[in-house]
């Protein structure tokens, strides 16, 4: 048999079709909707319901026969066996659900909240605790959520309308989808908007810039792979980097207000308090105290304890990678841009991969083995904005405020009535 690289593609695509971790480890709407009406008439109810089942024990053994036929020292062969591999992980964790083993699988490819941050001596969790003390500190009547409500097909017709013209015929579909958790959930050939949701104005450029302009164009970008289709499909392995490069592209364009960030620290906090033992109760009324509502509540709280029970003791802690990945993609950019190595951000955009793909794949882009991405986010290739943004950054944090504060506070009390 002619094991060539692109039919091991081409066959490990056809095993993984079906393997979604997110689709059999994710609550079910029923569980949410039976929370909400009891929580609606004053009622706690007992939240009860049973993990859908496939084996996919055969599965796992045929992509454990593609893998023998991999070579250890050629870029895409490693490429192609890590992902493989990851997808090995993913039926582990799919057959483990409802089982301790599924959270320590998870750890493996999520990490936990006290590691620490890329390049740095405090951990997530720290990082997330500050950005909730600033938070704090920069409340503010001038600052509050938005109040508008916008309906998932207002979204759905402003993204398709932006979408258009920097994506052309590879526009994905939009559709609405109330079966999903996030506020929307991006592929290479359609985006899923959460039906029944009330959406801020801020959605509208989060969800383009982090959905579209991010998680559908790297998965369009890698399906052009012809020969390796598994560039447009990408790994679990590959999620800290996606949504870190997602969130960083909502940090860059101006897109993410302090309210989302916040979520997504209060996230991280989440997930160390269910590692603690604490139940989805306790974390329903956690998210609630912070101004979230009952809907937006149960799902963040149900989102934290994804393949395991209300009653808690199995945590899926993929949450912690949003701010995981946005420092160290934060650091990436600042590194390639300082050493001239902008060749390697590029790369970025070619597909699902993760930040030491970049590294491993780079003379393969050189020598033309692998295409160059053809489309690119607008933040990006306006190279001199986004420069002048990340020096900025750069330039704060050597700052030190002291001095400063006590001459600002100097002029409040001198003029204070």
């Amino acid at each position: 048999m002619n094991n060539s690289l692109k039919e091991i593609h081409f066959k490990a695509m056809e095993i993984v079709k079906d393997i979604k971790l997110l689709d059999y480890c994710s609550w079910p709407l029923e569980a949410e909707t039976d929370f909400l009406q009891s929580h609606a008439r004053g009622k706690i109810n007992k939240i009860n319901f049973e993990y859908k089942k496939k084996d996919f024990s055969a599965n796992k053994t045929a992509l454990e026969r593609l893998l023998v036929h991999l070579s250890k020292d050629e870029p895409l062969h490693i490429y192609t066996s890590k992902t493989i591999k990851s997808y090995i992980h993913t039926i582990d964790m799919i057959t483990n659900i409802g089982e301790i083993r599924f959270q320590e699988l998870g750890i493996e490819i999520y990490g936990t909240p006290t590691v620490k941050q890329f390049g740095q001596d405090f951990s997530h969790l720290e990082m997330a605790k500050k950005i909730l003390k600033i938070h704090k500190e920069f409340d503010h009547s001038y600052l509050k959520e938005a109040e508008l409500c916008f309906s998932s097909k207002l979204i759905i017709d402003d993204l398709k309308k932006r979408s258009i013209p920097n994506l052309g015929k590879s526009t994905p579909n939009f559709i609405e989808d109330s079966t999903i958790i996030s506020k929307a959930a991006a592929g290479k050939s359609r985006v899923r908007i959460r039906k029944g949701t009330c959406f801020n104005e801020y959605d509208f450029n989060q969800l383009y810039e982090h959905e579209v302009m991010t998680h559908s164009l790297t998965a369009i970008n890698g399906a052009a792979q012809v020969d390796l289709p598994l560039f447009g499909r990408g790994a679990p392995r590959t999620t800290k980097t996606q949504e870190g490069l997602a969130t960083f592209s909502e940090i860059i364009t101006g897109s993410m207000d302090i309210f989302r960030l916040r979520r997504l620290a209060l996230r991280v906090v989440a997930i160390d308090m269910a590692l603690k033992g604490a139940n989805f109760y306790d974390l329903f009324n956690f998210f609630y105290s912070y101004g979230q509502n009952e809907k937006e509540s149960f799902l963040s709280a149900s989102r934290v304890l994804r393949g395991g029970t209300p009653e808690g003791g199995i945590v899926f802690t993929k949450d912690n990678v949003y701010l995981e990945g946005l420092f160290t993609i934060h650091s990436f950019f600042l590194w390639a841009l300082q050493t001239s190595n902008l060749s390697y951000i590029h790369i970025l955009f070619s597909g699902r991969v993760d930040l030491e793909d970049v590294f491993l794949l780079k003379d393969e882009f050189s020598n033309g083995k692998l295409k160059e991405p053809k489309f690119l986010p607008q933040w990006y290739k306006q190279i001199n904005l986004l420069v002048g943004k990340i020096s900025f950054s750069f330039l704060l944090e050597s700052l030190d405020l002291k001095e400063s504060d006590k001459y600002f506070e100097s002029l409040q009390s001198k003029y204070k009535n």
